[in-house]
């Protein structure tokens, strides 16, 4: 089983909703599950329109994990930073890290590539990667926010989630692969493969 962490220490940049599509992309070919951590339980409100979908009861011990018998495990994590994070990383095998294209958003990256970059002296094997997310159209990845994430060593993703309708409406619709919005599929589709690849699979 592979775990996939979405975190960002700042709130509103979309963590459940690519969770969400995430699993719903994966779940075409695999078995998912997913970890809901986020006290306001976004994710596990809307479980019984997920059929293809496992949702995995959080009691606040992470010990279980591995006990479950899924192909992927997602795990979406609070709008702020927790002192549970390090612990999350730890059991995960890819952090997704997304963030809008934003100077504030971006500087807020810093203190969880922090703890990642910790655990990964432990484990070296850990992956992640910064997904830039909520993109308004014609909006590009202006210097300044590049060489914050260079300055970071940030690991920057090729594939970019736009700023979609379809995406808002994806926690009442079962997530975009239920929907028509091809370009969001593609979008969902490519995130997922970039993941895969750097996971080796």
């Amino acid at each position: 089983m592979k775990v996939i962490t979405i975190a960002h220490q700042k709130g509103g940049v979309g963590k459940t909703t690519l969770a969400l599509n995430l699993a719903a992309c994966f779940a075409q070919g695999l078995s998912i599950g997913v970890l809901d951590t986020d006290l306001q339980g976004s994710l596990t409100g809307i479980r019984d329109e997920l059929d293809s979908i496992t949702f995995v009861p959080f009691d606040g011990q992470l010990s279980s994990l591995t006990k479950q018998q899924f192909d992927i495990l997602i795990i979406d994590t609070p709008p702020y930073l927790t002192n549970q994070l390090p612990e999350l990383f730890a059991v995960s095998d890819f952090v997704l890290i997304p963030s809008k294209v934003g100077f504030f958003d971006v500087m807020a990256i810093k203190a969880t590539i922090e703890l990642l970059k910790q655990t990964q002296q432990q484990q070296p094997q850990l992956k992640y990667g910064v997904v830039l997310n909520m993109v308004k159209p014609r909006t590009g990845l202006n210097k300044s926010v590049q060489e914050i994430l260079n300055d970071y060593g940030a690991i920057l993703l090729t594939t970019t989630v736009s700023d979609r309708v379809s995406y808002t409406r994806s926690a009442i619709t079962s997530g975009v692969f239920a929907s028509d919005d091809e370009k969001a599929k593609e979008e969902i589709t490519g995130l997922a493969d970039e993941i895969l690849t750097a996971l080796g699979l």
